[in-house]
């Protein structure tokens, strides 16, 4: 296979945007289309090799996986072995074990379906996963475990029917992923049926330039280029993935490839030094950055800065070159003694599953090593983060997602408060029953992750498409049946971030708009007059400040980095996100015809918030408040007490436009950090 220099000036153009997206440079808000570039790069180099090796007739299934043994294995284990005192020193128990079954799952090549079944509204943050980059890794070989057997088995029909056969497959599963972003964006995005068509075009490319040399065309191999750049700097989070947007990237590349030439722009732009000498070592960056990143933002109290997310970024090249010299070549050439065979190679490769596996499943059965001592001299045990920032689904976690009346979503018979919204509700659970005014009441509680209490709407996205917003609108019609036949439930607590404002929204019709203000507002005063007709009083508790940082990360980093209070874990109200602020501003408008309670009023003063008050985290994530936190909150203020306060107000003057309101806490028993943690 003759070398093309510009190839591996495409590798440098496909690393260089994915580490920097993953640093967080927002210019490069689609720069996780690399991956999809090295897909079809991969696909093509590959099937260049299989084609000219099956046409000589000496294609062996056993030197090609040794090929990819030897290309792939020691530089991953060597970055897996890396990892581990960092994880072992830095790492709570719950993140260690997430971090052993990464292990486990990496060497079966398997990382992808990992995290694919624990990704999830409440999956913990992926930029801290220093392992989350090897799921592209997993798809790659997954598809080289079939796609060569495929070959051999219609070789005998010739190279024309295999080309369409391809073209028809990768058509196959373009289509799987426009369905797949539609209706399982998280399966859609990790999985190799949805991502196979772009090695599938690689291979086409490698049918097409078996049968004629790459020809100079300047203008498609350009626009081929322009397609890439587009991609990496107008793509985003928002953009459906994969898709048919990502013909953007993929048929990007495939243009370089088949019409780059040394006569054209392109190819002396991509054949330049140093693009070429960061392509030779795109693999071993792309394997170091996701660590380098992921424990930078561990070892942090707050989210780093820019200056050191590219000295991290530059540190993954560094890193890439010592691991491409002396680990990566020494496997690939066969020039030592120590790695020349096929035998010898296979022997480490089961030796190194065999390692990383045993070592995973211990790490997770033994449960992160709890007993390990943090950097502050506590063991992690005593530290407890887990229970500190576990997830708050309420009452409980049965109450998350479907519409229940089990006996564990409420409290008691004949309820008189009912909790209803998203995950926003689902954590004023424990301030609700910490109120001393639901002595005497029950409690039930509805809720449906990112679903706001308002019938008839929901927000549908990227994230959250059409048949999410279905099940979303189908949930709230079953709250509002169930209220219709209720004659218990006084007053409706309700709460939610409203993300629906900044989304498209999904009615009951089947119709989506474009994100509106007043569309949710209608929405919610509907709601609002059908609880009100049935004799119910709702109040909305206003979702609590937030920055869109992770509110939590200072009070666990000091717990764990230096074992007291070194940090003033406070956020003033200059630095409320915009999404929050936006969101309040929505809440106070007059003609909203619900009370507002501001839950602010709880955790800041006039200037300052703390996220560390009494030994509680009032936070468990950038948003949501942890048990504890919740519970101090109920019974400092008497949370319920506030929100019937407010309710009776906006009753006792009809058709009074609420807004936000700062209601008088009813009661302010005294509360000591023991008390809070003897709730647990």
């Amino acid at each position: 296979m003759q070398y093309r220099r510009e190839i591996d000036g495409l590798r440098a153009i496909a690393v260089l945007p994915v580490i920097l997206f993953h640093a967080g440079f927002s210019w490069f808000s689609g720069g996780y289309v690399g991956v999809d570039v090295f897909f079809v790069i991969s696909g093509y180099l590959i099937t260049t090799i299989l084609i000219s090796e099956m046409s000589k007739g000496n294609f062996s299934i056993g030197r090609f996986y040794e090929r990819r043994a030897r290309r792939i294995l020691p530089a991953l284990f060597f970055v897996m072995i890396c990892c581990v005192p960092f994880a072992w020193f830095w790492m709570v128990p719950q993140e260690f074990k997430n971090f052993s079954q990464g292990f486990v799952a990496i060497s079966f090549f398997a990382s992808n379906v990992l995290f694919w079944r624990k990704s999830g509204y409440f999956a913990p943050a992926a930029e801290e996963n220093p392992l989350l980059h090897t799921w592209s890794l997993a798809v790659e070989e997954q598809f080289y475990i079939f796609f060569p057997l495929l070959l051999l088995m219609l070789w005998r029909f010739g190279k024309k029917p295999i080309f369409y056969i391809i073209i028809g497959l990768s058509l196959l599963s373009l289509l799987l992923s426009e369905y797949g972003w539609r209706n399982h964006p998280t399966a859609n995005f990790y999985l190799l049926p949805t991502r196979a068509w772009e090695l599938g075009v690689g291979a086409i490319c490698a049918f097409i330039m078996f049968l004629r040399s790459p020809k100079s065309n300047s203008m498609a191999a350009s626009a081929g280029l322009v397609l890439i750049a587009y991609s990496i700097f107008f793509f985003d989070e928002t953009t459906p993935f994969p898709s048919v947007y990502a013909l953007a990237p993929v048929l990007g590349t495939a243009l370089i490839i088949l019409y780059s030439h040394e006569q054209n722009v392109v190819n002396r732009i991509l054949a330049n030094r140093i693009l070429v000498g960061i392509g030779l070592i795109s693999f071993s960056a792309y394997l170091w950055h996701q660590p380098l990143l992921a424990f930078a933002r561990i070892r942090s109290a707050f989210e780093p800065g820019w200056a050191l997310m590219l000295a991290f970024s530059i540190a993954s090249l560094a890193l890439a070159f010592i691991t491409w010299k002396y680990i990566e070549q020494p496997f690939r050439t066969k020039k030592h003694s120590f790695a020349r065979s096929r035998k010898q190679i296979f022997s480490y490769a089961a030796l190194g599953t065999v390692i990383f596996t045993t070592s995973g499943l211990y790490g997770h059965f033994n449960g992160g090593f709890p007993d390990r001592v943090a950097p502050s001299g506590v063991p992690f045990s005593e530290i407890n983060i887990a229970e500190r920032i576990k997830v708050n689904h309420g009452l409980d976690s049965e109450c998350e997602g479907t519409f229940t009346t089990s006996e564990k979503c409420r409290t008691g018979p004949d309820p008189k408060v009912m909790l209803w919204g998203d995950s926003y509700a689902m954590h004023l659970a424990q301030a609700v029953l910490a109120s001393p005014s639901l002595e005497g009441k029950n409690l039930i509680q509805f809720t449906k992750s990112v679903c706001s209490p308002i019938i008839g709407l929901a927000l549908s996205s990227r994230k959250y498409p059409e048949a999410w917003s279905q099940s979303c609108v189908s949930f709230n019609d079953q709250v509002r049946d169930w209220l219709k036949n209720d004659n218990n439930v006084e007053y409706v607590i309700m709460s939610s971030p409203l993300g629906i404002l900044f989304n498209e929204t999904y009615d009951t019709k089947g119709v989506l708009r474009t994100a509106s203000e007043d569309v949710v507002l209608a929405a919610m005063n509907e709601t609002a007059a059908f609880l009100e007709s049935l004799g119910k009083k709702p109040v909305f508790v206003s979702p609590p400040p937030r920055t869109g940082e992770n509110l939590s990360k200072c009070s666990t980093y000091n717990l764990i980095f230096e074992g007291n209070e070194v940090l003033d874990c406070v956020f003033t109200i200059a630095e409320f996100s915009e999404q929050h602020t936006a969101v309040m501003a929505f809440l106070a408008r007059p003609d909203l015809a619900l009370p507002v309670l501001d839950l602010g009023q709880y955790i800041c003063d006039s200037e300052k918030c703390p996220t560390f008050v009494d030994g509680v985290n009032i936070y468990r994530d950038p948003g949501h408040l942890s048990h504890q936190g919740s519970r101090l909150i109920g019974m400092k203020n008497d949370l319920l007490g506030s929100a019937q306060q407010l309710a009776d107000q906006s009753q006792d003057v009809p058709n009074s436009g609420s807004g936000l309101a700062v209601a008088a806490p009813i009661a302010k028993p005294a509360v000591s950090a023991q008390q809070i943690l003897k709730g647990f």
